[in-house]
């Protein structure tokens, strides 16, 4: 059984099928690239599994259970996590007290015990902390931990989002668009801390235009034209299908 699977999955905004009978199948440990030319249906597929979009006909499935139609707020408590394709700040935070906000889904002690500060929130709350602290220097952002969030550079406000993401505890994690704006050192950069991600048992699924970071580091890959999934395999694979190349043609993939 597959850890996330679709099934026949399609959205149509009025007439406009942004995704149509799209069948996937991610094993847990997958890194999955999905990539396709603008408006080919891919942020609405990040959209669909995660929730703000509810997919008009099909199934998603998430460890053999339903997820399809449910809240992203109840998605993200089931352990899948995303990303945006723009850096999401919250105004006036400092990069730590950013990671902790999104921490929530990690408490589980009840309103009034945070507030008569018992012994059980005090110890939840000092090893969220410290998985906070945790992911900041796997991170690379350490040593920004008190630095307003809206100080860093481009590259680290990405790292940051993903950092954000990752404080939920996911299972899966849907990046969208994690290395738009970098070059070619900052891109690497950023698959190097996918890598880390993966290593830690997290499933990931990215949204990337750039074929360079998914032959550095997707294990598999899904093309998108026109809302259909046109092909799937392997970097290398999918690099010289035909198909794509002709879907591709009079743009940049590489």
């Amino acid at each position: 059984m597959s850890y996330l699977e679709l099934k026949e999955v399609s959205k149509l905004f009025g007439k406009l099928g942004a995704l149509q009978d799209i069948n996937l199948q991610v094993n847990k440990g997958d890194i999955i690239g999905i990539v396709g030319p603008n408006g080919s249906g891919k942020t609405t597929l990040i959209n669909v599994i995660s929730g703000y979009y509810r997919p008009t006909q099909g199934t998603v499935l998430f460890d053999g259970k339903k997820i399809s139609g449910k809240r992203p707020d109840q998605i993200a408590a089931r352990g899948i996590a995303r990303t945006f394709q723009s850096n999401v700040l919250f105004e006036g935070a400092s990069v730590v007290e950013s990671v902790m906000v999104s921490s929530y889904l990690q408490y589980r002690t009840r309103s009034w015990q945070a507030f008569f500060e018992t012994r059980a929130y005090k110890d939840e709350h000092e090893a969220v902390v410290g998985r906070v602290l945790e992911l900041l220097r796997m991170l690379d952002l350490f040593n920004d931990t008190f630095m307003p969030a809206e100080g860093l550079s481009h590259g680290y406000q990405r790292m940051l989002g993903i950092a954000i993401a990752m404080a939920a505890n996911p299972r899966v994690l849907l990046l969208d668009e994690p290395t738009t704006g970098m070059n070619h050192e900052e891109s690497m950069f950023v698959v190097e801390n996918i890598r880390k991600i993966s290593e830690q048992g997290v499933t990931v699924i990215l949204i990337e235009h750039n074929m360079k970071v998914l032959l550095n580091l997707a294990t598999r890959v899904v093309v998108l034209n026109f809302g259909y999934k046109i092909a799937e395999g392997k970097p290398e694979e999918v690099m010289n299908n035909q198909e794509v190349i002709d879907a591709y043609l009079g743009t940049e993939i590489v």
